[in-house]
């Protein structure tokens, strides 16, 4: 009844807000707001209208989007002294008559001013401890701040520091978001889903420093226009090419090597960006470190950007990656490699026609990932999933409300094999239809309150009923809009259909099985509530915290098995998670620091039924193995002239685990064995689901920076050490031979990077 009531409720406060007063609506100015030196769009960027011809001063305003774009509605016939600025940046000033016309497009590129720029860290850029109702706001100054064994900072080293976020170890790619799995995370480029987007050593992502925009970060509670995943969503949009001129850089480490090169195709409206990253650990480590760390990885990235400058922007990007590895203990050789790829092709535009009053904005894409494990030759288990779809979003100011509301239709092709020990299962293939489409609106009732009441319809013809999905999040603050004190929070109902399954037992794969749920009329389900308060001391500390809770329903995940093996077999469990964050920023002139600490629960109930074994309880519990009780992360950043020192310390409690209880001899029947000469084969058996936690883990990471101008561009010299006091973490353990598998030792690193800059 409850959840009847809240979905009602959501649905009139949409329809209200379509229906308020029109007519109060006279004139609407918007635009573009560009960086003139490179032609990238200004996130944040302040319009504001005064009113030149009544006694009193009156102040319209509206601040740019992620595209540059600003909207302001509800202006009365008049003249006007329009000013739009930017910390950093001169300001923008002029006359502005309205007249007849209903919509007035004003575009325009800033001027950065030099002096400003260190103002502009302290006061442009984001931060961890920024946070609303469970978004924050990355930008490319805080991945910058995160020591990594490269020249460039990560999005998958920052999002590590972050409270609420597993890593299971330095490899494997995974991320746990505030008790969800890696498959339960929405991962966008530039609107296209990436499946699989983190390289298999931790420190890296798909997302490097010197490709991202910003990053939009949703743990939990975010709004109807995203679907399909119910534990969080990472939605990255990448830089434009330079419009004006051409740059480049290139970088070189131990672990890594880059080239970037971006520059104009037709100035001023055609852009080109493109990058390249590969891989040097595996042929390095056995010289540099005296053993080896078989990895490899890298990615490709091109796009190309179009912009009109008035009313229009398109771009079309791809995108490939590759990751390939073994987990080894010191000294052994495996002949087991596990393997994913991601190809991602999507192009997006953005336009507001002359005489309508809406932002339209399209986005398509082709994204695909291919998964291995086994002998390289004839790998023993391979999953493949493809898909395509097309979006569509609208976003209109009616009054003094905004309403944004689209459309979806996607086709999602899976493949999954499995052979030799896992008994020859037939090749599974699936193929699944989806569309829907939401709405929601942003209303202010008053200086001191927002809500955005949101509602998302889902639809998959075939197999499963239509999906209703309520949303709503609110921005509270009780000193009005200047006050200091923010409070905010939300709430949502968020399903899923698709099923990433991995044997979690098995922390040395990284292997990924795409399928739809086990049920073909049930999907996941997940209830997202959660607060945040977030308050700034002055100029330079930042301080919030929020608290979360999670119940999820129809979870599918493996059936038990007392013997060690991968299985499709999935079986429905429920489970909830909460926890509560705290984190704090100082910014200054030239340091940063900031404290990051975590508390989680994540708990599954699974029927003994459904389990697949019976332990004598109708209901089993148990921890899955990304839940981690305490996180701490301390980072800290110095710059002195051209020297800059970063360093991190991390710390996790241990995470649970299954212990063994003993060995058996299993016999083939279908092989004739002779069973008085041979005793058949051996078998792991397991206890009870993660009864016992691993040790705790901690590290210390360090780089030191300093850079050279050379001709017209600049050269950077870092040096760093990755687990600088060498603590043993442990990664994985092999129970058959006994093996110890640690995470990464001390590794000394030195990266040169090379930038362009005219």
């Amino acid at each position: 009844m409850l959840r009847k009531f809240f979905r009602i409720a959501v649905f009139l406060s949409i329809l209200a807000a379509w229906n308020q007063a029109a007519s109060a609506q006279v004139i609407v100015v918007r635009g573009l707001i560009f960086d003139r030196s490179d032609g990238q769009p200004l996130l944040g960027a302040n319009v504001v209208l005064r009113d030149l011809k009544r006694e009193w001063t009156q102040l319209l305003g509206a601040s740019t989007d992620k595209d540059g774009f600003y909207q302001i509605s509800q202006i009365p016939a008049g003249t006007y002294a329009v000013r739009i600025s930017f910390v950093g940046y001169a300001a923008y000033t002029d006359t502005l008559s309205l007249g007849q016309a209903p919509f007035v497009t004003i575009s325009v590129e800033l001027e950065p001013v030099a002096q400003q720029l260190d103002e502009v860290v302290i006061a442009g850029e984001g931060g961890a401890a920024r946070i609303r109702a469970g978004l924050q706001t990355v930008r490319p100054a805080d991945l910058r701040r995160i020591p990594t064994p490269d020249a460039s900072g990560d999005l998958a080293t920052y999002l590590q520091t972050l409270p609420g976020v597993v890593s299971i170890g330095d490899r494997g790619g995974q991320l746990f978001i505030r008790g969800g799995t890696p498959s339960q995370n929405l991962v966008l480029l530039d609107g296209v889903l990436i499946y699989q987007p983190m390289h298999i050593l931790g420190f890296f992502s798909a997302f490097p420093e010197d490709l991202v925009s910003f990053v939009d970060v949703y743990a939990g509670g975010y709004g109807a226009r995203y679907s399909g995943r119910i534990s969080s969503v990472i939605d990255v949009t990448t830089r434009d090419g330079n419009r004006q001129f051409f740059e480049g850089s290139g970088s070189i480490s131990p672990f890594l090597t880059s080239f970037r090169i971006e520059g104009p195709l037709r100035k001023g409206r055609v852009s080109m960006l493109a990058s390249v990253r590969r891989s040097m650990i595996e042929g390095l480590s056995p010289t540099l470190y005296g053993r080896s760390l078989p990895f490899q990885f890298g990615d490709l990235f091109i796009k190309v950007q179009r912009t009109d400058g008035i009313s229009s922007k398109c771009s079309v990007s791809f995108m490939s990656t590759y990751d390939r590895g073994r987990i080894e203990a010191e000294g052994e050789h495996s002949d087991d490699v596990f393997q994913w790829n991601n190809v991602v092709v999507g192009a997006r535009c953005l336009v507001f026609p002359t005489n309508a009053p809406y932002l339209f904005e399209i986005t398509t894409g082709l994204s695909y990932v291919d998964s291995d494990v086994g002998n390289e030759n004839r790998p023993e288990r391979t999953s493949d999933a493809l898909q395509f779809g097309v979006d569509m979003h609208l976003k209109r100011l009616i009054g003094s409300a905004q309403l944004n509301f689209g459309s979806f239709v996607r086709m999602t092709w899976l493949g999954l094999q499995l052979r030799e020990q896992f008994l020859n299962i037939a090749p599974q293939e699936d193929l699944l239809f989806s569309t829907g489409a939401y709405a929601e609106t942003e209303l202010s009732p008053s200086e001191h309150l927002t809500i955005t009441p949101g509602l998302a319809l889902v639809l998959h013809p075939e197999y499963y009923p239509i999906s209703i999905e309520p949303r709503l999040r609110a921005v509270w603050k009780p000193g009005g809009k200047d006050g200091a004190d923010e409070i905010s929070g939300a709430i949502g109902l968020y399903k899923q259909t698709l099923v990433g399954v991995t044997d979690e037992r098995d922390a040395g794969s990284a292997f990924v099985a795409w399928m739809t749920a086990p049920v073909k009329t049930t999907q996941s389900e997940a209830v997202h509530g959660l607060i945040s308060w977030q308050r700034p001391v002055g100029r330079r500390i930042r301080f919030a915290t929020e608290a979360y809770y999670k119940r999820m329903t129809d979870l599918p995940i493996p059936t038990w098995s007392s013997v060690a093996s991968f299985t499709t077999t999935l079986a429905l469990a429920s489970g909830e998670s909460y926890g509560l964050d705290g984190r704090l920023e100082v910014f200054g002139e030239n340091i940063y620091g900031y404290v990051g600490y975590g508390y989680s629960e994540t708990l599954y109930f699974a029927s003994e039924d459904n389990f697949g074994l019976w332990y004598g309880e109708s209901v089993q519990e148990f921890h899955p193995p990304h839940d981690r009780r305490h996180q701490l992360n301390v980072v800290f950043s110095l710059e002195l002239g051209r020297f800059r020192a970063s360093a991190r310390w991390q710390y996790g409690s241990g995470l649970p685990f299954t212990q063994p209880y003993g060995f058996d001899e299993i016999i083939s029947l279908r092989d004739f064995a002779d069973v008085r000469r041979s005793p058949g084969t051996t078998r792991l058996l397991y206890d009870k689901p993660y009864q016992a936690r691993l040790p705790a883990y901690h590290r210390l990471d360090l780089s030191v920076e300093r850079v050279f101008d050379v001709g017209e561009g600049s050269i950077a010299f870092q040096v760093g050490a990755i687990n600088v006091y060498d603590r043993a973490n442990l990664f994985y353990f092999d129970l058959f031979t006994t093996r110890r598998v640690d995470q990464l030792p001390f590794l000394p690193t030195l990266s040169i990077k090379y930038d362009s800059n005219r």
